[in-house]
């Protein structure tokens, strides 16, 4: 049996042992295992039930890994991406006014056509098509926009009448279980611990155990109404078996996506699946080039031109919206597995086990409140953040412009779509004034016309 699990994967001929590929499994499931609980708390602020998020979280992630493993036979982990549930539940739901059924309608067709892009050539041609410095932008201004959002969430930002926002100060407790949180990731980010987003979560439920424990004795003055947001223990075993949140999800967000299809024609309804599209396409490949950076031992080639790579994403994405979770993506967190040994796809196989073992602590949902998962959409923040260094800021005003107003539209207007709109059309324009426009392939001027089109439904 083991040597056919070593022929299959080709452990040995990779230069791997059975060790190093659980060994990268492990590694890669503690660094990206913040997912589990942070995805039910930003999905459930558009609406959605979490308990059915967190089973729809585990099971879509499992899939999509084991598919990675066994057919891509590549060591990649995959999960709700955290920059599309931003997209999922701010952008689509809170601020366009569609319901969580309809967004998940989106991702099941963006995920369809991701599945045949993934298969033809026009992948690379679009690839190639979108100038590069909107891209790295939409990746900062992602990142900007999820920090926002997380400041907003747990207390750190508050409205202001002069100001528009301001600092919501210490004397709410979350704030105070964000930035230690911070802290604790900041502190392990700069040890180099590849587990810095775990650990700054746990670091930041210790801190709101803390408090309740002493608002409990007396030791803070704190209403009820502040108490009921804090972090607290699972009132009985951390253990359970998942009847519960299995059940919620087939109740009510299994095939919720197929149900709701026949609301995607309208123009704001293709707007937002091109953009789910174009977020999940180019958020892989974007982690796909950085992880070729990390392992200097496989091509690059072999991460970005693996048409399975890509296939596995698109169809874990169209499990995760059957199954009621915004799109998945390649994790970053994963190359963990593979700096620590792994080379093959039974790392990933391993991980999938280890997300189906986690529905077992179902409970443990408990702990994890907006504050708690600050850190995690810092850490997150920061990482993209740093593809500012990709951008051009030295090829002229028609380069510099579309990157700087994709970067800063997408927070201020709170819509990660128009950020990505107004990046393409400037582009378009500036270009046009520079007397380029020869140079923008006919891709790139299909983009453009949808822009338009989009502008038309805001």
């Amino acid at each position: 049996m083991k040597e056919k699990i070593d022929q299959y994967f080709g452990i040995t001929a990779s230069g791997s042992t059975f060790k190093r590929e659980f060994t990268g499994g492990l590694t890669a499931f503690f660094a990206m295992s913040y997912v589990i609980f942070v995805n039910p708390i930003i999905l459930g602020q558009a609406g959605m039930p979490q308990d059915a998020v967190f089973m729809s979280t585990i099971l879509s992630s499992a899939i999509a890994m084991l598919i990675m493993g066994l057919w891509a036979k590549f060591p990649l982990g995959l999960a709700p991406c955290m920059s599309m549930n931003a997209f999922f539940a701010y952008s689509v739901v809170l601020q366009m006014g569609k319901s969580w059924q309809e967004a998940l309608a989106s991702v099941l067709v963006a995920s369809v056509l991701f599945l045949m892009l993934a298969f033809s050539g026009a992948r690379s041609k679009i690839i190639k098509a979108i100038p590069t410095n909107v891209k790295q932008a939409g990746t900062v201004g992602l990142g900007i926009f999820i920090a926002f959002v997380s400041f907003k969430n747990s207390g750190i930002i508050v409205p202001d009448e002069g100001m528009f926002i301001t600092f919501g100060g210490f004397s709410n407790p979350n704030v105070i279980i964000a930035f230690f949180g911070i802290i604790t990731a900041a502190f392990f980010l700069v040890r180099k611990n590849q587990y810095a987003v775990f650990l700054g979560m746990i670091g930041a439920a210790v801190c709101g155990l803390f408090i309740r424990f002493g608002a409990s004795m007396n030791w803070f003055n704190l209403s009820a109404d502040v108490i009921a947001t804090l972090p607290q223990l699972p009132k009985g075993s951390p253990v359970v078996i998942p009847t519960a949140p299995m059940n919620a999800m087939m109740n009510d967000t299994f095939m919720v996506a197929v149900k709701n299809l026949d609301k995607m024609l309208s123009l704001d309804s293709i707007v937002i699946i091109l953009t789910f599209l174009f977020l999940d396409f180019f958020g892989t490949a974007t982690t796909l080039s950085a992880a070729a950076t990390q392992v200097s031992d496989i091509k690059q080639e072999s991460f970005e031109d693996n048409k399975r790579i890509y296939s596995a994403d698109a169809l874990g994405t169209f499990f995760g919206s059957i199954l009621g979770t915004s799109s998945l993506s390649t994790y970053i967190e994963s190359v963990s597995g593979i700096i620590a040994g792994a080379r093959t796809g039974l790392m990933s196989v391993i991980v999938a086990g280890l997300f189906l073992l986690s529905a077992f602590f179902y409970p443990v949902l408990s702990l994890v409140t907006t504050a708690v998962t600050t850190p995690a959409m810092v850490v997150i923040g920061i990482f993209m953040m740093q593809n500012i260094t990709g951008i051009d800021w030295d090829g002229g005003f028609e380069e510099v412009i579309p990157a700087f107003l994709t970067i800063v539209m997408m927070p201020l207007t709170g819509s990660i779509a128009l950020g990505l709109v107004l990046g393409f059309l400037s582009y378009e324009i500036c270009m046009m004034f520079a007397g380029r426009l020869k140079e923008i392939p006919n891709v790139m001027h299909f983009i453009t016309v949808i822009s338009i089109l989009y502008l038309f439904t805001i």
